[in-house]
């Protein structure tokens, strides 16, 4: 399945990923865009590894983006909290069938043979 993009609260995409009946689920956290580009690099970097993984790959993926450099760096952003707890850009996020949360964060989410252990495993 395609990545899709997520305009929902970050308490509903909790909620969708925990609800969700296929396990596991992905849930990938972006950088947001300035004037069409994604400000974090890593996320640039990480955009046609992870759309290509994806796009391939059967799994259910949805993605968020968790705000401009200063939202981002403020340490009350959203996407910081539990149950995210993102520490960097870009993160993947699996929830696994048996309810546990892993996660594949910045360079190695562009890093192929990580992105595909993880999207595999």
């Amino acid at each position: 399945m395609p990545l899709k993009f997520s305009t929902e609260s970050p308490e509903d995409v909790a909620e969708n990923l925990s609800l969700a009946s296929v396990k596991p689920v992905y849930l990938v956290i972006y950088a947001s865009a300035v004037e069409g580009r994604m400000w974090c690099s890593d996320c640039r970097d990480a955009e046609s590894f992870v759309n290509a993984k994806f796009g391939d790959s059967g799994k259910t993926a949805t993605a968020v983006y968790a705000g401009l450099k200063p939202e981002w760096k403020s340490p009350d952003n959203v996407w910081k909290q539990e149950p995210f707890l993102v520490t960097a850009l870009p993160t993947i996020i699996k929830v696994k069938a048996d309810g546990k949360w892993e996660r594949l964060v910045e360079d190695d989410v562009y890093d192929q043979a990580r992105l595909d252990a993880f999207v595999s495993g």
